[in-house]
């Protein structure tokens, strides 16, 4: 769904939200997939229907050196993944969120170790139910441009370190000075949310009780979550919110933000999320199991070097949904993938 007036609204935030993503370059120096050696077997994957398309063109890709692998996709919710695994029914969870404290804490309890969880790719920049990077956003005649993420724990958080309720607070003076901070965000249980409390949270010990939470509504006129508090946003002077650019329209903007690593404020752009330097930014996984008793453990790793090899990541931006990861998180996962 594109919202109307999204195209203005870039153009006013003067930061070039649309432009082609310079990816080729990082891809081209992620070193290409080589077969350690000729594999073969099924590999079963449950998890994320939303990540078919991208799950579908790694096995292609893959099939192509190593034809003897079948793969058999059970794809019928995220939630799925990480007990398909520890159960023995999967041999991969594929996951379009982080993996959740209660999942890791399960999977541990069954098998005696943690699960591995490596990311496959980052998140999408700004396509609906497809792990996209999160945005603050404010009223349109709001003046403030951006803020810090420390700001966004005082602001969105329950701390007791100089917390931020008021407009004032931050330094806006004349009518803004005396204007409550009012909060649009998604309901405490959200992946969004969780996400975005463990990002943010540092000083806080939870959500600050005034947080205003949204579901997908189920209506006649049923809209993302995302959609509604972009909505709330734009009718209440004194808002902000938790959302997406998808979800923008004219009478809203969305903020810049810097951190204790990056002072200079950093805008939301599709490069600036591809590089991982807006700090928003989310990622999707691959779950396995690496105990000794794996009988299928070769093919999988086989196939997931395969994933973060530079053919894997070229499948991952020809895909066009979700973002390639950069080199540097690529020999991340690898390391983390080949660990014993």
């Amino acid at each position: 769904m594109n919202r109307p007036g999204r195209t203005l609204n870039a153009l006013a935030l003067g930061i070039a939200i649309f432009s082609t993503p310079q990816i080729s370059p990082q891809i081209s120096s992620v070193p290409p997939y080589t077969p350690t050696h000729q594999v073969s077997g099924v590999i079963r994957i449950w998890g994320s229907p939303q990540m078919d398309g991208l799950l579908h063109r790694y096995e292609e890709g893959f099939q192509k050196v190593q034809p003897s692998v079948r793969f058999e996709n059970t794809l019928k919710s995220t939630i799925t993944g990480v007990a398909g695994v520890y159960t023995g029914r999967a041999d991969i969870a594929l996951l379009g969120r982080e993996i959740w404290p209660i999942e890791a804490q399960a999977f541990q309890s069954v098998t005696g170790h943690p699960p591995i969880a490596i990311e496959i790719a980052t998140g999408a920049y700004d396509v609906p139910k497809a792990t996209y990077a999160l945005m603050i956003l404010v009223n349109r005649s709001n003046p403030v441009a951006s803020l810090s993420t420390f700001q966004l724990d005082r602001i969105f958080g329950n701390t007791r370190y100089k917390p931020i309720r008021s407009w004032g607070d931050l330094g806006l003076r004349g009518v803004w000075a005396r204007r409550n901070i009012h909060l649009y965000g998604f309901s405490a249980d959200n992946d969004k949310s969780l996400i975005f409390s463990r990002l943010i949270f540092k000083r806080s010990t939870g959500w600050n009780c005034k947080l205003r939470e949204y579901s997908n509504s189920i209506d006649d006129n049923a809209r993302d979550a995302g959609d509604l508090i972009a909505q709330a946003v734009a009718k209440d002077p004194a808002g902000i919110g938790i959302s997406n650019i998808h979800y923008a329209t004219q009478a809203v903007k969305v903020l810049a933000l810097s951190t204790q690593e990056s002072e200079s404020p950093v805008a939301p752009t599709r490069d600036n999320i591809a590089s991982r330097r807006y700090p928003l930014f989310r990622a999707v996984y691959m779950v396995i199991d690496r105990g000794d008793d794996n009988p299928g453990q070769s093919t999988v790793l086989e196939f997931l070097h395969y994933v973060l090899s530079g053919q894997g990541q070229e499948d991952a931006g020809n895909e066009r949904t979700y973002l390639p990861l950069t080199p540097k998180i690529t020999q991340e996962q690898l390391r983390l993938l080949d660990a014993r």
